[in-house]
């Protein structure tokens, strides 16, 4: 069966470190999970993404060493029952607006009693039937991750009471998207956001929960002193981008 590196880690008091997947390529993705990376963000908010290549991207996270994080919106339960019998290890839900779509979310990710899960107990995520169905159902409530997205004014709120559900593992604040409600985009340090981004790791104190965050790899010590411990330092995207200007920059200098 399948466990969680990122939850391990969170478990010891370890701070996670995930990328973001922005192609749809088995290989760069695994590329990316075998470097060392705690966990790989695959976005079904903005990609669609086949069912078939979504498969290879979750295999490639476990080839790799990483978990597979699947961003989604679900509208139905089999939106996420397929990414987790494919051996997702979490889902992250973005625009979260109140505590009830997140209580909606743990019950379809977890097997009774914890949530309303149902089994079909042929795929990875249970050792492709080969795990006897106790152990099956224990494992996957225990390894299974649900990352809770603060991106919209809206859920400020709210934010003990989503920090007071049982099996929410992250409160993963979308600064982008937080600082575009407010009029602010790209003003992170601006006091309106960055209030926000102090609150959630409060909360997430006070509620035994993780604190998440996007930044740059050398931000990661300033948002630690907040609380934070779960990071996304990388994007494929962000990483061609950045090689490409450099390596432009040089060549026309000679």
């Amino acid at each position: 069966m399948i466990s969680s590196r990122c939850k391990r880690k969170m478990a010891r008091g370890e701070a996670v470190f995930t990328a973001k997947a922005c192609f749809q390529d088995p290989e760069l993705v695994e590329l990316m999970a075998s470097a060392g990376l705690d966990g790989i963000w695959i976005c079904l908010e903005h990609k669609r993404i086949s069912p078939d290549t979504l498969h290879g991207l979750i295999q490639a996270c476990r080839l790799g060493g990483a978990d597979a994080i699947i961003r989604l919106k679900p509208s139905s339960y089999t939106d996420v029952i397929s990414v987790l019998e494919s051996g997702a290890s979490g889902v992250m839900i973005p625009r979260v607006l109140d505590p009830d779509e997140v209580r909606n979310c743990v019950n379809m990710i977890k097997f009774p009693p914890q949530g309303k899960r149902g089994c079909d107990a042929i795929h990875p995520d249970s050792a492709f039937g080969r795990a006897k169905p106790a152990e099956y159902f224990a494992h996957s409530n225990r390894e299974t991750m649900l990352v809770v997205q603060i991106e919209e004014q809206e859920v400020v709120p709210h934010l003990e009471e989503i920090a007071s559900i049982p099996n929410v593992d992250v409160l993963f604040i979308g600064p982008g998207d937080l600082s575009l409600g407010l009029g602010k985009f790209g003003s992170i340090d601006s006091p309106e956001v960055f209030a926000v981004i102090r609150e959630v790791g409060a909360v997430c104190r006070r509620h035994g929960k993780v604190a998440g965050i996007p930044c740059a790899a050398e931000q990661v010590e300033k948002y630690r002193a907040l609380g934070y411990s779960f990071f996304n330092v990388f994007s494929d995207y962000r990483g061609v981008m950045a090689g490409l200007n450099q390596a432009l920059a040089t060549a026309c200098k000679q």
